[in-house]
């Protein structure tokens, strides 16, 4: 998979974006390599999950829009939704496909070093010009630090059969304003020059000098996001399985096609249990 943020920064905006679907689209028979079929079934239960409008519970397309209002429970990764949405939307039309999303799974749960990197450089560039800038990064150092400011009692009187999204965050090592200076510390590191953004190049650098632990914890970040998010369809996404604790439940009953890679219909889908908004 070749991204934009791989491209030379003389490659205009446009092009980079062109270019980046294109190859996303040659690739996406490798990507399906990565799940069963029965594994790809669950992921457009998934899909179809997202595609669902929050309050009229009829198919919509996976917009910015929708997207954002996915996680109008989740307020604490308000300064990221932006950068999320753009990270996957990997043709730039404002609209996330079931390719694309199936792809950032592949990426997020699956990916080898190599995509875990440029998913994560996507997220540090939503504007997919191949740079890295302070202020856009500055909005993934907050979220990850207010993701991390959680009440003490809270940690402490969870349940444990209920603690499993919560737990992820509370795994992480840094806390508040410890989290948000780490990662500050590091884009200056990656920025040597001081010219206020860093590449791809300079990412690539920087983990091969100092590792992935910069990597690690921010896609962690993405899957306590994107975990709490789904948590509602009872499907659990791992790197060696997608299993489905709810099978009761079609979150498309078979209404919904997915010829185009969208999951927008004229025709509300039918449930076997309505979904929760």
């Amino acid at each position: 998979l070749k991204l934009a943020c791989r491209h030379h920064l003389s490659v205009s905006h446009s092009q980079s974006r062109d270019m980046g679907a294109s190859t996303s689209k040659q690739n996406h028979k490798k990507t399906n390599c990565a799940f069963s079929p029965k594994e790809l079934y669950n992921l457009k239960q998934v899909y179809f999950y997202l595609c669902l409008h929050t309050t009229t519970l009829t198919s919509c397309p996976l917009d910015r829009n929708q997207f954002h209002s996915l996680f109008s429970n989740h307020r604490q990764y308000k300064p990221l939704w932006r950068a999320l949405f753009s990270a996957i939307d990997l043709n730039g039309d404002n609209i996330i496909d079931f390719e694309e999303f199936l792809i950032f799974v592949t990426q997020l749960k699956r990916g080898d070093i190599e995509a875990r990197r440029q998913l994560c450089f996507r997220l540090f560039d939503p504007n997919n010009d191949g740079k890295a800038e302070k202020a856009d990064f500055r909005s993934l150092a907050e979220t990850r630090a207010a993701a991390l400011r959680r009440p003490l009692w809270h940690s402490q009187h969870t349940p444990p059969q209920t603690a499993s999204v919560h737990t992820k965050v509370n795994s992480l090592p840094e806390m508040g304003e410890e989290a948000e200076d780490e990662y500050m510390q590091f884009f200056h590191a990656c920025d040597d020059d001081q010219d206020g953004h860093f590449s791809f190049e300079d990412f690539e650098s920087y983990c091969m000098l100092h590792g992935e632990a910069v990597v690690s914890q921010t896609l962690k970040l993405l899957e306590v996001m994107f975990d709490g998010v789904i948590e509602e369809t009872g499907i659990i996404i791992t790197a060696t399985d997608v299993k489905n604790t709810k099978p009761h439940i079609d979150w498309q009953d078979h209404k919904i096609g997915m010829g185009s890679f969208f999951c927008c219909s004229s025709t509300s889908p039918v449930f076997t249990t309505p979904p929760i908004a």
